[in-house]
């Protein structure tokens, strides 16, 4: 059986795993958009009327996008 431990290191082994897949395909789909003409700011305003229509309280949505912001904040410090 797997202990706790074991299973925090698998999750956190997927996590990474899922997310670099996640960063590959949008560097490659950014780069599409914006051969299209569209902008940064226009796949974040498309991601935020998303999320609005996902999730009808847009408190969700702002929390969502700050708390990508201040994860990307950390990243580019490192």
């Amino acid at each position: 059986m797997i202990d706790s431990e074991q299973q925090l290191h698998i999750r956190t082994a997927l996590r990474d795993s899922r997310r670099e897949g996640l960063i590959k395909f949008f560097d490659e789909f950014i780069t599409l958009l914006e051969q299209e003409g569209f902008s940064f700011q226009d796949l974040l305003e498309a991601i935020a009327a998303w999320m609005f229509r996902q999730r009808p309280n847009p408190e969700q949505a702002i929390k969502h996008l700050e708390d990508a912001a201040m994860e990307l904040h950390r990243a580019s410090r490192n």
